[in-house]
């Protein structure tokens, strides 16, 4: 799965078990399970005598999982709100300049990871292990969907600069709420702008 979520397998590519065993030095028993488990989570379509190949995410998933990631992360928001302290504004303020360094390395794969870490941080406030995970699941196939459409966009320079993750800080920090989660709602958003 790390080679797909990383875009070493790109959509469409044929994946066969015979390679797989001699790339890991695997039996076939566990990479059989792990490409019926990708075909059951709709990552793979098995197709009989011939391999495995690595669907095409839709524009219609990008928009549903989008969805998805905003029901997740405001219902976390709102959870975590109320306990915030210092401590975590500061993480995210860290998260935040990290970030802005990188920031002209013009480097997708970078940039992607910054944002994803400063989702599953801002989630694991919340504590609760089935939101993060859940969060988590969402973010693999965000991340797929980076791989499948992201480089281009990155390359023509239409990505967000990661000013709504500052906002994003500010409004928590004044204890608004609302502001918050409508930054949120708009950064989650963003990512399905800059792809569609």
């Amino acid at each position: 799965m790390k080679d797909i979520l990383d875009g070493t397998y790109k959509a469409n590519d044929i994946i066969n078990e015979k390679t797989l065993m001699e790339k890991y030095g695997v039996s076939k028993t566990p990479v059989r399970e792990a490409l019926v488990q990708l075909c059951g989570e709709g990552v793979l379509n098995n197709i009989p005598r011939f391999g495995y190949q690595l669907t095409v995410i839709l524009p219609s998933q990008i928009i549903e999982i989008v969805e998805y990631r905003k029901i997740i992360e405001l219902g976390a928001l709102e959870m975590s709100f109320p306990h915030l302290t210092r401590e975590n504004f500061d993480q995210l303020k860290a998260l935040n300049e990290d970030a802005g360094k990188i920031t002209y390395t013009k480097d997708s794969r970078i940039h992607w990871e910054t944002n994803i870490q400063f989702h599953k941080t801002l989630c694991s406030f919340c504590n609760n292990t089935f939101i993060q995970r859940s969060l988590s699941d969402a973010l693999n196939i965000c991340t797929r969907i980076s791989n499948q459409y992201f480089i281009q966009i990155w390359n023509n320079s239409q990505v967000s600069d990661g000013r709504n993750h500052i906002r994003l800080v500010e409004a928590m920090e004044e204890g608004n709420l609302e502001q918050a989660k409508e930054i949120l709602a708009d950064d989650v958003e963003a990512f399905k702008n800059e792809i569609l």
